[in-house]
């Protein structure tokens, strides 16, 4: 028989290694709120909620300082992007991953999206954004104002370029356009045109450098290209990426426009500068797209629902991204902290969880420590993915590992979407090392 003594130590050592195992570490009941932590990764916790007045089932991922840190994973390459949340953050390395982005019914994100410092898309759409530095130590909340700019460094001549992978040029502004748009969003032009159709001058640039940043202040990224196809007359027909398409962009605007001098200016071989800015966001090499605003310095800013309104605005299944003030501050001392929030909904039939509308939503986001908030794409979309598995927040489990803990509104499962935001368990190396 082992003495009181070892019996104790026993004990200790056991709880020792309950918690090192990263389970439970504060259960409790606010109110009617019935709360859970659980340590999910390294400086990555993950809060469950019940609620079972409502009912609501809401799920809280906070991320601090340290060696995990946040990105983007697409669902492909290229647009038509359809994937799962959890196969995205499973093929990504993720430790954890929610949703990302409103989509178009065509597979393109609807707002801005960059990608460890590459510009993938300004969006069909205007609208709010959530951006960070590649370790996780910046962050930023709101409506970020992206300046894409070029510079034609031969002849000193400068442009602005007014969208990318997005539409085709509005207004007679000059488009950007690379292989990310697959086969949805494409350089303009007709491949079989007609008397009717417009002239399109266009230039193909090809990469001499890689993303790097223009300066010591991080304020603005830049790449340098040479002009390799400069098709004179400007055709109807549309320019293609050439037979190395890898980093190629291709610029175009209407030969009516009063800018189709910028473009017909260039000539083969001139050296190019492209860059892209997002003022008052320095050091930022991820940009998610959003929408509504929720949280503002601390206050809650979402918008309520009114009969009549849009069902955007009523009671649905939600997922919102929060930064802590550390994020944006110039305060050294203050650290940046994030959280991801889901809230289930439309499953009151099984009295699993009712949803939310907007303000409840930033209310969550609030109580985590949100300084600024914003909601992200939702509804059937809403889903938590998180690589290390445990029943006492596992509500299902697929097939590429991992489980949801959360359960998605969407009949069967999971819906697809465009990208997820995730959490990676160690320096993202899919950002160039020049940049990080």
């Amino acid at each position: 028989m082992r003495s009181r003594h070892t019996l104790r130590r026993s004990r200790r050592a056991a709880f020792v290694g309950f918690l090192a195992l990263g389970v439970m570490i504060t259960p409790a009941v606010a109110g009617s709120r019935i709360e859970s932590s659980f340590r999910v990764g390294t400086g990555l916790s993950l809060k469950t909620v019940r609620h079972p007045d409502a009912p609501q089932e809401i799920r809280v991922l906070t991320l601090a300082p340290g060696p995990s840190v946040p990105d983007i994973a697409p669902a492909t390459s290229q647009y038509p992007m359809w994937g799962l949340t959890s196969s995205m953050s499973a093929n990504s390395g993720a430790i954890a991953g929610v949703n990302g982005d409103f989509g178009t019914g065509l597979g393109q994100p609807k707002h801005t999206l960059m990608i460890d410092g590459e510009l993938w898309t300004t969006g069909q759409s205007g609208g709010n954004a959530i951006g960070w530095s590649t370790r996780g130590k910046i962050a930023y909340i709101g409506h970020p104002q992206l300046k894409i700019a070029g510079h034609d460094v031969t002849h000193l001549s400068d442009f602005f370029i007014s969208g990318w992978n997005a539409r085709s040029p509005q207004l007679g502004m000059i488009a950007g356009y690379t292989t990310r748009g697959g086969n949805v969003t494409r350089p303009p032009g007709t491949m079989d045109p007609s008397g009717s159709d417009p002239q399109w001058c266009a230039a193909r640039l090809v990469p001499t450098r890689q993303i790097e940043w223009q300066s010591p202040s991080r304020t603005s990224l830049v790449r340098r290209y040479r002009v390799e196809v400069q098709p004179q007359p400007c055709p109807k027909t549309p320019l293609g990426f050439g037979s190395n398409p890898s980093g190629a962009v291709v610029l175009a605007v209407k030969a009516s426009s009063m800018q189709a001098g910028k473009i017909t200016g260039l000539a083969v071989n001139d050296a190019v500068k492209l860059s892209w800015t997002l003022q008052g966001w320095p050091g930022v090499t991820d940009v998610m797209g959003a929408q509504q605003m929720l949280v503002k310095k601390g206050a809650n800013v979402a918008q309520p629902y009114n009969p009549g309104d849009d069902h955007i605005f009523n009671y649905n299944p939600r997922t919102a991204m929060g930064i802590s003030k550390g994020c944006s501050d110039t305060v050294r001392t203050t650290n940046c902290r994030m959280f991801l929030v889901t809230v289930d909904g439309r499953q009151t039939s099984t009295n699993w969880s009712m949803g939310v509308r907007l303000p409840a939503l930033a209310g969550e986001l609030l109580r985590a420590g949100a300084w600024k908030g914003v909601n992200v794409d939702g509804g059937g979309s809403t889903t938590m993915w998180v690589k290390r598995r445990d029943s006492r927040y596992c509500e299902s489990t697929p097939n590429v590992g991992g489980c949801l803990a959360n359960r998605p509104s969407q009949s069967g499962g999971e819906r697809a979407t465009r990208t997820a935001i995730v959490v990676l368990p160690t320096t993202d190396t899919g950002t160039p090392k020049q940049i990080r």
